[in-house]
């Protein structure tokens, strides 16, 4: 009898750690999908959706024909996002610039790699502009929440009409907090399309450990405030342009930038540990006249 109980106790913790590691590879891979069904069943029906993440559970398991991943396909990603690099010799030659850890590039390194983003995107970048830099230029970027873009800005008309783009970045919710600078515009009525934009692609940086901002604090503070960078991701080549709308993350995260919701689904970022490498260099637009998004 205790042989049976050991053997069943063994079996039990095998089938225990099985199901963990399903039900996380579930959530890591279909969690927008998942938030979105939880969203639309009324509270009545609650015990109900068990029953769905059990036969979503069920669809994950080998042998079974319905693939869980076709249903949701249209949830995970927007039909504009680059599913894969379509410049693979970019890629490989941003890799080969690339220090093998994660550290703050050289000068050498900056400027090679600079160059390499100028002529892919065809836009002037530069780790220093104007005599002014960030404290590196090559990083982790995290995953932030949106924010508020005037007083009263909810989630609830955050994202418009888009259908798709609410199933993918709603469930990121609202930051407790306003951004480094504030509301983008004073009031709903003031709000325009650039002010959309700027919340929409926005990246926060560690404005504090920025050479000369504490000495400086003023100007560095209105030098940075929606400056226009570019962010790409070294390992597909995908690419946005965004502007720093916010400071942080804080150090001891281990994270050197954040990015919106947006951002990360167009870097490729959005799944998982919603974390990974990238590049971030100012871009020279003087006359504000390249756009903010997926380049």
């Amino acid at each position: 009898m205790a042989k049976t109980s050991k053997k069943y106790s063994s079996l039990a913790k095998k089938w225990q750690k099985r199901h963990k590691a399903i039900n996380e590879k579930l959530w890591t891979k279909h969690k927008d999908a998942l938030v979105w069904i939880g969203e639309k069943i009324p509270a009545k029906e609650k015990l109900a959706s068990g029953a769905v993440g059990a036969l979503m559970l069920a669809n994950t398991l080998p042998g079974t024909t319905a693939q869980v991943g076709t249903i949701s396909a249209e949830l995970e990603k927007p039909k504009e996002v680059i599913a894969s690099n379509k410049t693979p010799e970019f890629a490989s030659s941003l890799k080969a610039s690339l220090p093998a850890e994660m550290r703050p590039l050289t000068p050498t390194e900056e400027e090679t790699i600079g160059k390499l983003l100028s002529d892919q995107f065809k836009v002037n970048v530069s780790a220093t502009l104007d005599g002014k830099r960030l404290n590196r230029s090559y990083g982790y970027i995290g995953a932030e929440q949106h924010l508020a873009r005037y007083p009263g800005d909810g989630m609830g008309g955050h994202l418009g009409t888009n259908t798709n783009e609410n199933r993918l970045f709603y469930s990121s919710g609202m930051a407790p907090g306003l951004g480094a600078w504030g509301y983008f515009a004073h009031s709903q009525g003031d709000f325009t399309q650039k002010d959309a934009e700027r919340e929409k692609w926005y990246i926060a940086v560690q404005t504090f450990d920025a050479p000369g901002y504490l000495t400086n604090t003023r100007e560095m503070s209105q030098f940075l405030k929606y400056r226009k960078m570019l962010v790409v991701n070294p390992y597909t080549g995908q690419a946005v342009v965004t502007d720093i709308a916010d400071a942080g993350p804080a150090e001891w995260t281990g994270k050197h930038l954040g990015g919106s919701p947006e951002v990360m689904a167009y870097l490729g970022l959005q799944h998982g540990m919603r974390k990974g490498a990238v590049l971030y260099y100012f871009i020279d637009d003087p006359n504000d006249t390249i756009p903010l998004g997926p380049i």
